[in-house]
């Protein structure tokens, strides 16, 4: 279903609810924007990916959706949309949403992705392709504005923090995907002391015990951002930064969308899925039989990340830094 361009004046883009499953649906925003330089792009996002799209200027509206809404409010949501009449409603979620208000052109409920198509970013950037819009090459972005960069250098001024940035995210949501503290302390204190690094620690109020456990552990003394920082000033500290060392989490899929070279450590999961897709990026992971699982719980002993070394950690991370491949 090929579409006339210049009939869509109105795009409804309902994205996922994870930041960063947000972020990775980015491009697809991205491209709409340059497909349809007058059309109004408005996002569909659940609470947490609000500070994503809110000072976007490609963005026109920013609807947030709560999932756990009474279903008299989310019919009152689906009338609502239903009058302002979209032209093309692309959804990423995959639901029958679009059917629902109406939507002139829509993607289709049914995905099927070529056998090359194996990052999220990509295949989601498929669900374009039987619109008769192609372009995979786009990348994942943030938008930053003035505000929250100006914020970040003065906090960084107060702290006086100079020398290379080296950002770390020894958090994730699930347990499985996260390093053990003690190898993140060792890693830190080398980078601090071999490489003249400043290393800051980020993350959300419940990375907090995460953290404090590897600063307990370290003898050097690192910068603790964790909690202090929203999404838009972190993608700020991020760019100024010359790598960010990282489980498998959000924090990954923002330093791919700001540029900064990303070490990111796997276990359970896909890094071919999920993992960085900077030029100069390096995944470390190990190959187990069991690897990538993907499940919530490990039948073994979690040798996936207990067999990532302190020392292969830290010599792709002093190579990045020094600007080697």
């Amino acid at each position: 279903m090929v579409i006339d361009k210049e009939k869509v004046k109105r795009i409804l883009v309902i994205t996922l609810s994870n930041v960063g499953d947000i972020i990775l649906t980015t491009p697809v925003i991205r491209t709409l924007a340059k497909e349809f330089p007058d059309a109004r792009i408005d996002v569909m996002v659940g609470p947490r990916g609000k500070d994503i799209f809110e000072k976007d200027p490609r963005i026109f509206k920013l609807i947030i959706y709560d999932k756990h809404l009474p279903i008299a409010r989310k019919r009152r949501l689906q009338l609502k949309l239903k009058k302002l009449k979209y032209d093309l409603a692309v959804d990423i979620r995959n639901t029958i949403f679009p059917l629902l208000i109406g939507a002139k052109y829509r993607t289709s409920t049914i995905q099927r992705f070529p056998h090359t198509a194996v990052h999220m970013k990509e295949r989601h950037l498929c669900l374009l392709k039987p619109l008769g819009i192609d372009n995979s090459a786009e990348c994942p972005y943030l938008y930053v504005p003035k505000e929250d960069d100006e914020f970040v250098a003065r906090l960084l001024k107060e702290k006086g923090i100079g020398g290379p940035m080296v950002v770390v995210n020894a958090g994730a949501k699930s347990s499985l995907k996260r390093w053990s503290s003690d190898n993140f302390a060792k890693v830190c204190d080398r980078l601090i002391s071999e490489c003249s690094a400043s290393v800051i620690f980020i993350g959300l109020r419940e990375d907090e015990k995460t953290v404090a456990e590897v600063i307990l552990k370290m003898e050097k003394e690192p910068y603790n951002f964790v909690n202090k920082l929203n999404i838009r000033q972190l993608g700020a500290l991020l760019k100024r930064s010359k790598l960010l060392v990282t489980n498998d989490s959000a924090p990954l899929h923002l330093g791919c969308a700001m540029g900064t070279k990303v070490l990111a450590l796997f276990g359970p999961t896909d890094p071919k899925k999920y993992g960085p897709t900077g030029e100069f990026d390096v995944v470390i992971s190990k190959a187990l039989s069991c690897v990538p699982c993907e499940k919530a719980q490990c039948k073994f002993n979690h040798e996936c990340m207990k067999l990532i070394l302190p020392e292969e950690v830290f010599e792709a991370a002093r190579m990045m830094l020094e600007g080697y491949e």
